[in-house]
């Protein structure tokens, strides 16, 4: 082979030629959806059962009956101490009492725009984040967003085609990406925040080596102030794309869509994060599919609008993550890079600030119909007030045990979920119950229920209690890459979060004591969870029928 390709013949491609091109042999396979399907596969498997348990005596049957119980208990049989000491672990003297720091230096620039450095070892490799203010946009507009960051890099721009911009991209940086960076402010005094104190930004994330950090910058710089928004025919593509990938991730990642619905009750920052990922921005793409489609140029005007209204020096965050070196290096470039954008939005929206016109989406029970034969059950509500100081740490430990205890046993291990757990947001104070794939709905919602009395009744060893803070706290302490820290510290200065509010969410972690989980267990069986789920529309109209009047769900078809 190595001879006849050094004379020069054609050998692959040949193959390619009568094996492929020239290949007559063809074969199409059309696939059409049944409706019935699923009630046809449920009856077929009922009928197997039934005949199975007909052919059964009444000692087999007894035997079925007793094999289930001997694997329920064995499925909630907690391990002997004797076995637990057999496995090494870490204990509250290995902890590290105080919080880790990132590096972090700000400085003022020119028009209003501010500038975070981090000096850390990244060999030579400078990553830089890119963020515009999305503030002055109007709440409406929000759900337009996720398109337009995908136009800055998929579209071109006004001096060059977009196979070309990919190329020099590939060419000069190791990448670069837009995204959302949408998070929820932190109170000074490490209270539960204000839920409609957010912070909202358009951000551009990329990274290249120290020689080409300029060229980098100024790629980013290019695409925008001129990305090439007048593509419709790419918009129509995004939208669908779009559309469709929602759609097949409210049947595998139904947990998310729930969860979203839960925070979308509760914040500011739940709120735009459903109305931009969720059910409600699925609902909102059909209706800018429809636009981008037969009234392109209304569309357009506010893509471009978009642009305007958010591209300038005003609130701009630069943040750059890398050797000491190369940050004062770089810093001459950082000064061109402002320059080259206006100091003021060019179109001046007026302002309106989100939390005078957002309406939180009502509190109820509600239940989205798709089509699956598993459900994604969650259950949640805000259980700390504005303003509230609570032991949020301690709180955190608790949550963290009944995901990794209580709800793992009962909702994966006995109930057959692929995942169950919950979640204590301490900034917010939202609390979250879900469960992945699972075959149940009511009953996963009677475990979450049983919760409180669980708690109120729970008597942990000491040893229970120290892996229970060992494992709260060892995720705060996971391994981070520099660019990781030079995001993570981003975050700390959008939100507020300071190192003595870290600390102090540390300390009340590794103060946790019993106390605790029954002070937990009485805060939730004061609280009224609402529940949403993603389930099959039989395993809905089951649980509504199990369930009081003043509990319906409310159910929605998502097709």
């Amino acid at each position: 082979l190595k001879e006849r390709l050094a004379k020069g013949e054609k050998v692959f491609e040949g193959l390619l030629t009568k094996l492929l091109l020239d290949n007559g042999h063809r074969m199409a396979v059309e696939l059409a959806p049944d409706k019935t399907l699923g009630d046809k596969l449920a009856a077929a498997e009922e009928a197997e059962l039934a005949s199975a348990k007909a052919a059964m005596s009444e000692e087999q049957l007894a035997g079925v009956i007793a094999a289930t119980a001997a694997l329920k208990a064995a499925q909630l049989k907690e391990d002997s101490p004797e076995d637990l000491a057999t496995i090494p672990r870490v204990g509250l003297p290995d902890l590290e009492r105080e919080v880790r720091t990132i590096p972090t230096d700000v400085f003022p620039l020119a028009g209003g725009a501010t500038l975070l450095e981090h000096p850390l070892p990244t060999a030579g490799v400078v990553y830089a984040d890119v963020l515009l203010d999305l503030s002055p946009l109007a709440l409406h507009e929000l759900p337009l967003t996720n398109l337009f960051q995908r136009l800055l890099l998929e579209t071109g721009t006004s001096t060059v085609p977009a196979v070309t911009l990919q190329r020099r991209i590939g060419a000069r940086t190791g990448g670069i990406a837009a995204s959302i960076f949408s998070q929820q402010r932190v109170a000074a005094d490490g209270a539960v925040s204000d839920p409609y104190d957010i912070v909202h930004y358009l951000a551009v994330r990329a990274k290249a080596t120290t020689d080409k950090a300029p060229q980098m910058l100024e790629l980013v710089a290019d695409v925008l102030a001129h990305a090439q928004l007048d593509s419709q025919a790419k918009v129509v593509e995004i939208l669908k794309e779009t559309k469709s990938n929602l759609e097949s991730s409210f049947l595998s990642s139904g947990n998310a869509y729930a969860g979203l619905r839960l925070s979308s009750r509760t914040s500011l920052l739940g709120y735009i994060s459903e109305a931009t990922s969720g059910v409600s921005y699925y609902h909102s793409l059909k209706d800018l599919l429809a636009t981008a489609q037969n009234d392109w140029p209304s569309l357009l005007g506010r893509l471009v609008a978009m642009r305007e209204a958010v591209l300038s020096q005003k609130g701009l965050v630069i943040n750059l993550t890398a050797d000491p070196a190369v940050l004062a290096a770089a810093r001459t470039h950082v000064d061109s890079f402002v320059a080259s954008l206006p100091a003021e939005p060019t179109l001046q929206q007026p302002a309106t600030a989100w939390r005078d016109a957002v309406e939180l989406n009502p509190t109820v029970d509600e239940a989205y119909a798709i089509t699956t034969q598993v459900n994604y059950v969650a259950a949640g509500t805000r259980l700390f007030e504005p303003s509230s100081v609570v032991n949020m740490g301690a709180y955190g430990v608790v949550a963290r045990y009944l995901s990794r205890g209580y709800l793992w046993d009962n909702v994966r291990v006995v109930g057959g979920a692929y995942g169950g757990g919950c979640s204590l947001n301490p900034t917010s104070g939202a609390f979250a119950y879900s469960s992945y794939r699972d075959p149940n709905l009511q009953d996963t919602l009677d475990i979450y229920s049983d919760t409180p009395k669980l708690l109120s009744e729970l008597e942990l060893t000491d040893e229970a209690l120290e892996q229970a803070i060992v494992g709260a706290v060892g995720d705060l302490d996971g391994p981070l890459t520099p660019d990781q820290k030079g995001l993570r510290a981003l975050t700390w200065h959008l939100c507020g979060q300071t190192t003595a509010n870290r600390q102090l969410y540390r300390d009340q972690m590794l103060s946790t004591s019993r106390a605790d989980f029954h002070n937990f267990g009485d805060v939730l069986a004061a609280s009224k969870l609402k529940v949403a789920v993603f389930g099959s529309a039989e395993a809905i109209e089951k649980a509504n029928n199990k369930r009081a009047a003043d509990e319906q769900m409310d159910v929605t078809k998502l097709s």
